[in-house]
């Protein structure tokens, strides 16, 4: 038996930022965000007593191992050997964009693996519980400076508003339908700028300030820009759904380029700017920033003369999933 999770890659429209223990530790933090039809795919597969190897992980490499313990992907073998798996396995990873480009893909590798050996363990898992975990594996265990929406993001699945305070995490409900979703979907393009990046070295300025309290202001307006998105998620239907909240992302821009130096560049600017000449009428770097995937909103009588101008090899349409990280045994 073949068992694969599937976790969605996800956007994230406001609040970035607020997401990290620094700042909601004793501060109220919010984000909204969703995720999208792009996924990370990881199979295992039980192994019988007669390979010669006990474990095996392919991705970018193949590893060869007999104990999890000497893995040299960290999440793979702190997953392994914290939980107590013990079973032979071979494992492989596939995703359909690349990672490293601001869409969550990190966080979404250990929530999918996290789902994964739980089922091959047996333990069911309520999706709080299960991003509260991956949360503590990447902050706790492998020490990564990371926030704490794209755990939830990739658990949850779909359009999510999430509150954060100390200990807490609530989820408001959005009032919105499927149907305004896909219509939304339609106005939203990815644009890959070319630029990978480690979002943790993109980061430590960014965390640095936070830490100092140089950009309270900045991160108390990206709490109120949630409440405002939360609110136009709500009241406006059709066109001025897209249209209300391409201003509210021009917005959000000029707040997240000003957590840090590193978040945007020369480049980054130059190819926003061409987006908009293009015809789109705002949008954002996603992530921590540095590099990775643009959200853009274009009309979509626009779409079609965007893409030619900027290039359909840099241009990702997407759709908005529901369902979060998900489990399917293959016999």
């Amino acid at each position: 038996m073949i068992v694969t999770s599937r976790t969605p890659l996800r956007v994230s429209l406001f609040g970035g930022g607020t997401d990290y223990p620094d700042w909601f530790r004793d501060r109220p933090g919010a984000v909204i965000g969703f995720t999208i039809d792009k996924y990370i795919y990881i199979s295992a597969l039980p192994l019988s007593a007669f390979v010669e190897y006990r474990y095996r992980l392919s991705y970018s490499r193949v590893e060869m191992v007999q104990h999890p313990s000497e893995f040299q992907h960290p999440v793979m073998r702190e997953m392994l050997v914290n939980l107590g798996y013990e079973g032979p396995l071979d494992c492989s990873v596939q995703a359909d964009l690349p990672a490293n480009a601001g869409l969550g893909s990190s966080s979404a590798f250990t929530v999918g693996l996290l789902n994964l050996v739980s089922a091959l363990q047996g333990v069911t898992r309520t999706k709080l519980e299960l991003a509260r975990l991956a949360i503590h594996f990447e902050q706790e265990v492998l020490k990564e400076r990371v926030g704490v929406q794209d755990q939830l993001h990739a658990t949850f699945g779909g359009l999510n508003r999430f509150d954060l305070l100390g200990d807490r995490f609530t989820v408001p409900p959005i009032h919105v339908s499927g149907d305004e979703l896909d219509r939304l979907a339609d106005w939203m393009l990815l644009v890959y700028t070319g630029i990978r990046r480690h979002a943790s070295a993109t980061l430590d300025e960014q965390l640095d300030n936070t830490q100092q309290r140089r950009v309270d202001s900045e991160l108390e307006a990206m709490v109120s820009l949630v409440d405002e998105a939360h609110r136009v998620f709500e009241s406006y239907r059709g066109d001025d759904l897209p249209r209300e909240l391409a201003r509210l992302l021009a917005e959000g821009w000029a707040l997240k380029k000003r957590l840090s130096s590193r978040v945007s560049g020369a480049e980054i600017d130059g190819l926003y700017e061409r987006c908009l000449e293009a015809g789109a009428l705002s949008g954002k770097l996603l992530g921590a920033g540095g590099g990775g995937f643009l959200l853009v909103v274009v009309p979509p009588e626009r779409r079609e003369a965007f893409i030619d101008e900027i290039g359909a090899d840099r241009c990702v349409p997407f759709r908005i999933e529901h369902q979060g990280s998900t489990i399917q045994r293959f016999w």
